[in-house]
């Protein structure tokens, strides 16, 4: 990763600043730029554009792929990460608590952003997670009003009547029915033995959840669904899903290739004014001109990249860079969140229900051929929303509370925000009800061992205390930004996240799944018991790695209002996973997804838009 110091400006930025002063007479002009054809920006593409008289223009950094098989097969899902034409290949900062490892952060560069290169899990959030929102002072953001929105982006396809018949699907009728949206999710289209297992050792712990993920209130083990179309067996994605179907409206235009690299701003009586955007492609530098708004739609790391470079932000930070201050705003880039997950593989009985891996070769064949064998799917069905309260006996409930009790401590000092966040975190630890974990089962191990037939178990941690920053280190918009989540650094995490792995351990102990896993087989990561506490998070701070879940850099209260404009500065909006407040348990996508839906409305309703809705 290229960096530069704080007062150095490339040659390449000398030229572009001279054309960033010279005089335009001929612009190109559109009423709403969004920037980034992601998931939000697919997304805010297809519902703003559905009012004909509004000129929507998407300016996107990557091409559209969508015809790579690497993108669109479930089973190869994973395998164009840190492959510079789909990723945009971040890395993180080394975490002094997690042993000095940096993590790399793989982002979509292409159409359909992150949801074209991601697992395809779709994991729902609690009606807490989604209340705290609100309860921060951003009207609108409940439970009760996003919950819609999680139905309205997605078409759930049913079950076939095997897969009902054999677990319990608890996705309700009523839910099924009342799904109609662009993204099409799906159930696995057969149970395998594995699947049953886990189930049916949740259940053995009294852990089966028997609630529609739906309704906010689900927790146990369940069969998620994957954005997977049900008939072609083919990844479903925001590009493919919102953007496709609408490339003929004579009011959108998509420009691909394009790096943006500040927003133009004005100043009138009433203060600073977005009035377009500076972007390049293919070495060229161009200006549109937005003349309604312009929405940042690209990303965590991205977007408060922009602001930065457009002197939005931190007055300490943009004057380093000799950036002149449009309106300070320290919030900018900070409060940088992530779900965290560590991992325990076992080495499984020669006999068990666990089929060795198809050769790639024949895979390809059978799904090319008729969309049959693995590489219809992915194996990301077998999910639980994981509580650790009833995992805890009596002492363990005691010195938990001793520990919670030491560490957040308000001495008065705490913002507003902290005090909320930490009283929402600190429930959901104690609570029977909300999952503190996110627990799944996959094939592959993590350290790259050869040899040996393995489960892994994993536990992604729901609310991480520690947070971190995203800042530019050059006006060049080139280069990355400075990416430091500062993992474990709130004892508390590590601390919780050890007895998750715990939990991996009873569940590993526990029937059906401890008839799998062969006695006294091999166990990775090798070397690293996890007898004690203290044991556990040594595999927590050596082993642990992302589950790609960055956001929260322009949370909503701290950068943008409720209806996601951007505080102090007029005509611009961030619509992105950058606005969430505070991380929901689970893989964000949907969350996303619901969040953006939302955002289309009320960016519809202020700007009088007249839309199919």
């Amino acid at each position: 990763m290229r960096s530069e110091s704080p007062g150095r400006t490339s040659v390449l930025q000398t030229r572009i600043n001279i054309k960033y002063q010279e005089s335009i007479f001929e612009m190109a002009q559109h009423d709403v730029i969004i920037v980034g054809g992601g998931t939000a920006g697919c997304v805010l593409a297809n519902r703003l554009s559905e009012d004909p008289n509004v000129s929507v223009l998407v300016l996107e950094a990557g091409e559209d792929r969508s015809d790579d098989d690497r993108v669109y097969t479930p089973g190869l899902a994973g395998s164009v990460l840190d492959d510079p034409k789909f990723d945009w290949q971040y890395v993180s900062e080394p975490s002094p608590s997690m042993s000095n490892r940096r993590m790399k952060h793989p982002r979509g560069r292409v159409i359909g952003g992150s949801s074209a290169i991601n697992s395809l899990a779709i994991i729902y959030p609690s009606a807490a997670d989604i209340d705290v929102w609100a309860e921060l002072g951003n009207d609108g953001w409940d439970w009760k009003t996003l919950a819609p929105y999680f139905l309205k982006f997605q078409t759930i396809e049913p079950p076939n009547d095997e897969v009902k018949k054999q677990v319990n699907i608890i996705h309700s009728d009523e839910t099924i029915r009342k799904s109609n949206g662009p993204v099409r999710t799906s159930f696995p289209s057969q149970v395998t033995a594995l699947h049953k297992i886990w189930l049916d050792t949740f259940r053995n712990l009294d852990l089966e959840n028997v609630s529609d993920p739906l309704t906010g209130h689900a927790i146990g083990g369940h069969t998620s669904t994957c954005h997977i179309t049900g008939d072609r067996c083919e990844r479903s994605h925001a590009g493919v899903a919102y953007l496709d179907p609408i490339l003929e409206r004579k009011n959108l235009t998509i420009i691909r290739n394009a790096m943006v690299h500040r927003l133009a701003i004005g100043k009138d009586s009433s203060g600073p004014i977005v009035r377009g955007v500076w972007y390049s492609q293919h070495g060229i530098l161009h200006k549109v001109a937005a003349k309604r708004e312009v929405i940042l739609a690209a990303g965590t790391f991205n977007t408060p990249q922009i602001l930065e470079l457009s002197g939005i932000g931190d007055p300490i930070i943009l004057e380093q860079h000799g950036i002149d201050v449009v309106y300070a705003n320290p919030a900018v880039g900070d409060n940088l969140q992530d779900h965290i997950r560590a991992w325990v593989s076992f080495e499984v009985n020669d006999d068990a229900p666990v089929p060795r891996p198809t050769p790639i070769d024949k895979a390809r064949r059978m799904y090319e051929g008729n969309r049959s064998g693995p590489l219809t799917q992915n194996g990301a069905f077998m999910f639980s929303y994981t509580p650790l309260a009833p995992f805890l006996d009596p002492e363990g409930h005691d010195k938990l509370k001793s520990m919670l009790d030491r560490h957040l401590e308000d001495d008065g000092s705490c913002s507003p925000f902290l005090r909320k966040r930490n009283g929402f975190i600190r429930k959901a630890i104690e609570s029977a009800d909300e999952a503190t974990a996110v627990s799944f089962l996959s094939r592959k191990t993590q350290d790259g061992s050869k040899g040996g037939n393995f489960i892994t178990l994993n536990s992604m941690l729901s609310h991480p205390f520690s947070a971190g920053s995203v800042h530019i280190t050059s006006t060049d918009p080139q280069i990355r930004p400075k990416i430091d989540f500062d993992y474990y650094s709130n004892p508390i995490d590590l601390e919780i996240h050890a007895r998750h792995v715990k939990v991996l351990e009873k569940l590993a102990e526990t029937e059906p799944l401890a008839s799998i896993i062969k006695p006294r087989g091999r166990r990775l990561p090798e070397g690293y018991p996890t007898d004690t506490i203290n044991n556990a998070k040594e595999v927590a701070r050596d082993f642990a790695m992302t589950n790609y879940h960055p956001c929260g850099t322009c949370a909503l209260g701290a950068v943008v209002d409720s209806r996601l404009n951007v505080k102090g500065v007029r005509n611009l909006r961030v619509v992105d996973a950058s606005v969430i407040p505070i991380i929901p348990r689970g893989n964000i996508l949907a969350t996303v997804y619901a969040v953006t839906e939302r955002a289309a409305d009320i960016i519809s309703e202020d700007l009088g838009l007249h839309r199919n809705t």
